[in-house]
């Protein structure tokens, strides 16, 4: 899957930045009604005004997530729901970060423009966001396994039959002595 989705989400944020340097300027043009517009932002730092002028750092710190991301994936094999949030995770990353090293500045271009309270000075944002917080989203979500607990267990098991300790309820299938 990665190897599909990262490169199909790459070009797609940079089609999409690029049709929006194109045909979009500062002021916002309504997409969904009140809910979002579509406004021209050069973003020369992060989310929320953060590191402004730090595009140079930022797009290298960007690449170098994105990369250890893809190397994490080409190593190992991850379950569908964890393979997909690193592969958006790596996307949005890479995304943002040629922006940033080949402009100098990320193109933002969707505007939550509504006066409701949570969102309403929400910034501009684009695809390559929406892949960062959608991939964290599922990471979070994603099911974690029990390896750490089970091994913990079998090391417990294994130090009881050890020390004979599995025979005091007669089980002693539990780590495959035998009782007498």
């Amino acid at each position: 899957m990665p190897t599909v989705l990262v490169p199909l989400l790459l070009a797609l944020d940079q089609t999409l930045k690029l049709w929006a340097l194109e045909h979009l300027s500062p002021v916002p043009k309504p997409l969904l009604g009140d809910l979002l517009y579509l406004t021209l932002v050069r973003n020369t730092g992060a989310g929320f005004g953060l590191f402004q002028g730090q595009a140079p750092l930022l797009g290298l710190l960007s690449f170098l997530v994105g990369a250890g991301l893809l190397l994490l994936l080409a190593r190992r094999r991850y379950p569908p729901l964890p393979a997909l949030a690193l592969s958006l995770l790596a996307a949005g990353a890479l995304g943002n970060g040629v922006d940033r090293l080949g402009r100098g500045w990320v193109v933002d271009y969707l505007d939550l423009g509504t006066s409701l309270p949570l969102i309403a000075n929400f910034p501009v944002f684009n695809l390559a966001d929406v892949c960062v917080t959608l991939g964290a989203v599922l990471l979070l979500l994603a099911p974690r396994r029990r390896r750490r607990w089970s091994e913990a267990r079998r090391r417990s098991a294994a130090r009881c039959c050890r020390s004979g300790g599995c025979s005091r309820s007669g089980d002693s299938t539990r780590c495959g002595s035998s009782s007498t």
